[in-house]
């Protein structure tokens, strides 16, 4: 696609993505910073952009829609008075519903306090939509430069979650955030974008315990449809400072599909850059959960393999034990015997399906619990005692294998979101 040459006169003009533009004289305001002669300003797809020009300027422009914008269509100027005012050494949450502007307003925060010279900390704690890392993983990113979109930064840590939902990972998500600060403490700034999530009970009182785990200082709310009102008058009568963001009027909200495409798109780069490696089963232990952290039992294993007629792999782990079958047909005679399995052996029974463990995004943590990096789950090898992953991340240090709740199929579509069956 060719470059088209624009000039643009003194005003507001809005662009949606996938764009690119180039300043070949002159030059606009936009994300928190002045885009000058041979700056580049990328807008990706679904993504809307408000410029200001002061005077005129000539661009140059690959792809996008780009119309003139009414003063009372964005919020541009409000913007920039504000992220004027609120950045100073600080910790800052954003909180707002889906396409309430969270990412787009941390932008203008991060390229704000760079001019401004503070050195700055980006959390992105999106599970779903997270530009810095990959979904499923909260990331921490140092800019050094200013930037049009936050999937310009690498990610310098990440902690992984597993699931594209905030729901029922609420303090994993809360840890990981505590973590990340606390390696960004050196950083003037410490911005931490969230989720979409805010529209119940439960939603609120997650983003209430990770605004109190943050320690923040200011608490950004956009405003959006005014589904994230309450939690500003949570923290009205505190020390935090509670800053309510307008949502520009013309935003425009990404599609469901989009989102889920873009999410797809990361899963492939990351599959396009792994290969199949293994790490010995009796070098790592799975974390949270009892399947391989128990006492192998060979004798009940062949016990329990003679009165079934099935090849079963056990192990104590207390007053219960952890029976492993290979696929879902053994898995089912199981559940079927569970009970009465329950009685013969005076222990609770659980029931590991390995066949089910396939696909399912892993991350990958060191001695120091530290999170170095994601695969996927190929194989749990028992008879050989490895287990095959599908990653880019060297596995000589990792330790423990943290499950998650998403299947994927060797093209990085999302098969489905579920807890896995490790016991």
């Amino acid at each position: 696609m060719h470059a088209v040459r624009k000039q643009f006169r003194d005003g507001l003009y809005r662009i949606e993505g996938p764009a690119k533009l180039v300043v070949k004289s002159g030059g606009f305001y936009a994300l928190g910073r002045f885009f000058g002669e041979k700056d580049e300003l990328i807008v990706p797809r679904g993504i809307v952009i408000c410029l200001k020009v002061d005077s005129s300027c000539i661009v140059d422009i690959v792809g996008g829609i780009i119309v003139e914008a009414k003063p009372e269509e964005e919020v541009i100027d409000i913007w920039k008075k504000m992220t004027d005012e609120i950045v100073k050494p600080s910790r800052i949450v954003i909180v707002g519903e889906t396409d309430s502007g969270k990412s787009t307003f941390s932008t203008f925060l991060l390229n704000t306090a760079l001019r401004k010279g503070f050195s700055v900390a980006l959390i992105d704690a999106d599970v779903g939509q997270n530009d810095v890392g990959l979904p499923g993983t909260i990331a921490l990113a140092f800019p050094q430069k200013p930037v049009s979109w936050l999937g310009e930064l690498d990610p310098v840590s990440i902690y992984f979650v597993g699931s594209n939902s905030p729901l029922g990972l609420e303090d994993s998500i809360i840890v990981g955030i505590v973590k990340l600060v606390k390696l960004a403490c050196d950083k003037d700034l410490i911005i931490v974008n969230t989720d979409g999530w805010i529209n119940n009970r439960r939603a609120l009182q997650y983003k209430a315990k990770l605004v109190e785990a943050v320690d923040t200082d200011t608490l950004v709310i956009m405003e959006g449809g005014g589904a994230s009102e309450p939690i500003a008058k949570i923290f009205e009568k505190t020390k935090i400072t509670v800053v309510r963001v307008p949502t520009p009027p013309a935003s425009k909200g990404k599609e469901r599909e989009l989102r889920k495409l873009r999410r797809e798109l990361s899963y492939l780069s990351l599959l396009q850059k792994s290969s199949v490696k293994m790490i010995e089963l009796d070098k790592v232990k799975f974390w949270g959960v009892y399947s391989f952290n128990g006492q192998p039992d060979p004798k009940m294993s062949n016990t329990l393999s003679s009165i079934l007629g099935l090849n079963i792999y056990v192990e104590n782990c207390g007053n219960s034990i952890i029976v492993v079958v290979k696929d879902e047909r053994d898995c089912k005679k199981i559940e079927e015997a569970r009970e009465q399995l329950s009685k013969l052996v005076s222990k609770n029974v659980y029931i590991t399906c390995l066949n089910e463990l396939h696909g399912f995004l892993v991350g990958l943590i060191n001695e120091r619990l530290e999170h170095v990096g994601v695969g996927i789950l190929e194989e749990l090898n028992l008879e050989e005692r490895v287990v095959k992953l599908r990653t880019p991340y060297n596995l000589d240090d990792v330790r423990l294998l943290m499950l998650g709740r998403l299947r994927l199929t060797k093209e990085g579509v999302e098969r489905e979101r579920s807890i896995p069956r490790l016991a």
